[in-house]
Formats: C-alpha cells, structure tokens, sequence
C-alpha cells in the first residue's frame, strides 16, 4: 500500500508544470472555546483527518488578494510585489464581508506574500492600495515654440463650449469586497497501521462550495463529506457504520437589498459568538448604528447531533444577536459582537445563554476577548461557561509578540468516543517573534494549563528558530525545542524544510523527537512527515502525504519489540 502511494508521488512530481503556483492546505481554523449549544464536531474517527482542498486564487482586480495559509501567528497571502503590496503594509481583512483582523507584511515574492497576525484563516479577503505600475521612460518630443502655442491658443479661444446638464446618477453604490465564489471536490485515500492493531483504510470524498452565486442576490455555501471504511481494526468510533456522511453546511442566502439578509438551510452562523450550526433560518438588518455598520436579527432552529450531523428534534436553539463594526481613525477599527438565545440539549436541558465579543485593531496592537454565560438547565444558577482574551504586538518592524488566555467552566458530557469536547480547564500561552534580517528569525513560546477538574498541571517553554531564505526563494528550515514539566515531563524538538523547487509543487518533511519522563518511565518517541503538494492544471491539484512515528524505552532490555504507527493519505482535489 505505501509502495503505491510513493509511485503516485514520483508520478505527481513529474507531472507537475512549473507555470501554476503551488497551493498550501489551508489549516482549519482555532475554534472558539466550545459552548453549550454542543458545536457539530467534524469527525473523530480517525487521526490525522484531511482537511479540505486548499483556497484557490481566482482571477481577481489588481489590488485584492486572500489568505492562502495560515498559522497562529502567520497569514500567507496570494498577492505579492508584482501586485502591488509592499513591505511594510497594514491590510484589514474581511471574512464574509465581515472585519476579521489585521496583519502585517513582513516579506515578498513576487505573488506571495508573508503576514504577521493571529486570528486569520484561509479565504480572509482584503483589498490595498497598488503600488503604481512601472512605466517604461521615453523620449518626449521638443515643446511646441512661442508660435505654435499661440496658433493653438487661438483656436481653443475661438472654439464654441456647449453646455452639458449634470443627472447624477441615483443609488451609486461603492464597490463591494471581492468574493470568492468556488466549488471545490476531492476525492482521498487514507490508511494506517501499527504494530499493536491491524490495518484500517477509507475512501472519502469532500465536497466544499463557498458563497456560490446563484442570482445576484442569492448565494449558496456547502460544506460535506461522505466516506467509506473499507477495513477497521477495533473501531471505537460508529463502529456499526462503515459508510458514514456528514453534511456540516448547506445554507441559502439572499440579499434582495443593501439592508436585508436571509439565510436558510443547514447555517453555519460564523459571525453570531457561541452559536452553533442549525438547521432552520436566520434574517438580520443591516444598517448605521452611531456612525458604525450595524446588524441585528434573530435565528432559530433544531441542532443536529454532534457526531453524526444527523438531523434532530432533541437539540434546538433559538434568540436574537447583533454586530457593530466601526473605525476608530485611520488605520484602526474596532467590533463589537453578541447573542442571546435559548439552547435545549439532552445532556443540559433548556438552558438560557448570552455571548459578547469585543475587537480593536489598532497599526501596533490587536486585542480581542469573548465571553460566554450560561444559566438554568439541570445545571442550575449561572456561571461563566468560557472565556478568552488574545492580544498581538508589533512594537517595531520585524518583531511580533503575543499571548492569549483561555477559560472553560462547562463540563460537557461525552456521550461517545474519542473525547470531543474539552472539560474544565484554564491554560495561557505567550509567543515572540523577530526578524532581525530578511534570512533570520528567531522567536520562542511557552504557556501554562490547568485541568480543574482532575488538578493536573503542564508547563512548556522553548525557543525556535528559523532560516527561511535557507534555498533562496524556494524555501527554508525551521528549528524548535520545548521544555515541558507537571504531570507530562519531558521534551522534544523538531526539525522541518519547506521547499518549493518548482513553482507547481510544494515539498515539506518534518522529523521530530521526544522524551517523556512521566510516571517514573524514560521513553523516547521519533517521528518522520513528508508531504507533497502539486498542481497539475489550473483546475486540478494532487496532494500526499506518508506519516510514521516509533518509541523506544532505553531502558529496554535488547531485543524488545519498537511499537510503531504508518498513515498514509493521498488525495485529488478540483476547485473552480
């Protein structure tokens, strides 16, 4: 079986034209600190799950771009200096038409683009001011003499002015942010082994269609998976279920005008905080509100479950929200964002919930926090069900520092295996990065978490390092340590190179080690990632991928066996 997929990778690698630009898979965004309203969980059932076909560039104007990539601390964008977009710049980027955060440009290639910013994910659009095409300098011809501009003037003197009445033209509207409207499929194959289980392989095949237009006022978005297991050892997850299907969005929206908004179907509501996918409908109104954009509606309907995406009359939510975005001078914005709804569930009954966000993006910092309080059900009184506070700075050129602390005081009922849900926990985290020079950076992270039900503790911290100009252009390597103590002691580090040897194939390996120290017991764990990405049209692109990880006890005495595990994926995706 992995014998086939590296003859598929060798013949991707030969196939793959150096004319269209290699695509990154977009990495699914953090999620909010789950809520009562039991967010539809994407299936569990086996690790290392693929995400969808990455975001493709569209033919856009010069002067807009989105987010290809994204990190935690990096958007990687698909616009670069031949586009117009110069170091240094401070872009706002929208998802859905909504403000959904800032970055800052710290390198260029010529249509590729470095980010500095949290909070941002693959499709985030934004538009900037284009640097001005170079013009090509040529000779101008001698000025006319005294003579000839007074000829000239003679005429122009002499010439009849009719006039022209002015009809302004009625409802000019300003031209919107560019949408992307693309349809995305891929067909995948996944496998894993281990030396303690036998082997399991699936066949999947995900769909994805983004803001659709259906008619100019109506658009559609799907978002859904089916998937057939072929072999399962010991399966914990639907085990009676060998060909499942999950439909996580399918949602009508029309805007029949500036102010209305209407979406039905399977929502997803990613502007409305703490809500969770619904089938039933939304309408919102959108307006100015105190010299900022406003929207406020209510939304309503059943909750599918949250391991199946099954619909169902057991789960329900319904209530009112509103969004406020304004700005605060030039180059700085502020959002305001909250929900007040009634949430049944089985596990907590029929609970009362609200939900407030705030944002400000100002050119140096960014801070967001959120909160979420829920009262009634079998629970009883209120109490603070999550919390989070982030906040990026850019104090100067190159150097960007970070943390974030997360609160979740809900301790939701796992009603099936793996563990979807987080228990009761608080945890923060800190990051610094800096540039010193365009082939450097140097950087470092560590955090804290505490599981308050348990009273576990884990600690980390440790440097990183990265060469990103290592091959020229076409790549780097990045280096990392941690240092981890409480309940997991230990340590690890790791090793990756991107490379990019022609510009329709991405390469990337990953090689890590670790040493757990827990419980008495010295262990060792190595791992090993390769994976390539490659487009083999403009339409169609090709993605593998081989995983393997092993541990070892030195300890041992000689002889004893190495447990290991394999998982291969291959996958081929058209997007249009």
């Amino acid at each position: 079986m992995f014998g086939a997929l590296a003859l598929v990778l060798a013949a991707a690698l030969a196939a793959a034209p150096a004319a269209a630009p290699a695509k990154q898979r977009p990495r699914r965004p953090v999620r909010a600190v789950p809520t009562p309203a039991a967010p539809v969980a994407r299936s569990p059932s086996a690790p290392g799950d693929a995400p969808p076909a990455p975001v493709r560039r569209a033919d856009r104007p010069r002067g807009t771009g989105q987010v290809a990539y994204a990190t935690a601390s990096r958007a990687y964008l698909d616009a670069g200096a031949e586009d117009g977009l110069a170091a240094g710049a401070v872009l706002e980027l929208r998802r859905s038409g909504a403000p959904a955060g800032r970055c800052t440009v710290e390198s260029l290639a010529p249509h590729h683009a470095a980010c500095a910013g949290t909070g941002l994910r693959a499709g985030d659009a934004f538009r900037f001011e284009p640097a001005a095409l170079a013009v090509e300098a040529r000779q101008l011809p001698p000025p006319p003499g005294d003579a000839e501009l007074a000829r000239r003037l003679a005429v122009v003197t002499a010439a009849a002015v009719p006039q022209v009445e002015f009809r302004a033209a009625p409802g000019a509207a300003s031209a919107p942010v560019p949408r992307s409207r693309t349809a995305e499929v891929g067909a995948s194959y996944q496998a894993w082994t281990a030396s303690t289980a036998g082997t399991s392989d699936r066949a999947a095949i995900d769909l994805a269609i983004r803001e659709a237009e259906l008619a100019p006022w109506l658009t559609l978005d799907v978002d859904a998976r089916a998937e057939r297991w072929l072999r399962r050892d010991a399966p914990r997850f639907r085990p009676r279920d060998d060909t499942q299907l999950y439909l996580w969005q399918a949602q009508l929206t029309a805007t029949p005008g500036d102010a209305l908004r209407l979406s039905a179907g399977r929502v997803l509501p990613w502007a409305i905080p703490g809500a969770t996918v619904f089938d039933g409908g939304l309408a919102g109104v959108r307006g100015r509100l105190l010299g900022a954009r406003a929207e406020g509606g209510v939304f309503g309907g059943a909750v599918p479950e949250p391991d199946t995406t099954e619909p169902t009359t057991r789960r329900a939510t319904g209530g009112a929200y509103w969004i406020l975005d304004g700005a605060l001078g030039r180059g700085a914005s502020w959002r305001q964002e909250g929900r007040i709804a009634m949430v049944r569930t089985p596990e907590l009954g029929t609970r009362a919930e609200g939900s407030l966000t705030g944002r400000v993006f100002l050119r140096r910092l960014d801070l967001s926090a959120e909160a979420h309080v829920g009262g009634g059900g079998n629970r009883g009184g209120t109490d603070l069900d999550a919390a989070r506070v982030d906040a990026s700075l850019r104090p100067v050129d190159g150097l960007l520092l970070g943390g974030s602390f997360r609160h979740a005081g809900l301790a939701w009922p796992q009603t099936f295996d793996p563990a979807a849900f987080p228990g009761r926990a608080r945890a923060a985290d800190g990051f610094v990065s800096w540039d010193p020079v365009r082939w450097l950076r140097v950087g470092g992270t560590g955090g804290f978490s505490r599981d308050r039900s348990s009273g576990l503790e884990r600690r980390w911290a440790g440097p990183e390092l990265g060469l990103p100009r290592l091959l020229g252009a076409s790549g780097g390597l990045t280096l990392g340590y941690l240092e981890e103590s409480g309940w997991l002691d230990g340590r690890s580090a790791y090793a990756q190179l991107l490379w990019r040897p022609l510009q329709a194939l991405r390469l990337v390996g990953r090689a890590s080690w670790s040493h757990d120290a827990a419980f008495g017991v010295d262990r060792d764990e190595v791992g090993v990632l390769a994976s390539a990405t490659a487009d083999l049209g403009r339409h169609l692109g090709l993605r593998i991928s081989l995983a393997g990880r092993g541990a070892f006890d030195p300890a041992a005495e000689e002889g004893g066996s190495m447990p290991y595990g394999m998982t291969g994926f291959a996958t081929i995706f058209a997007a249009y």
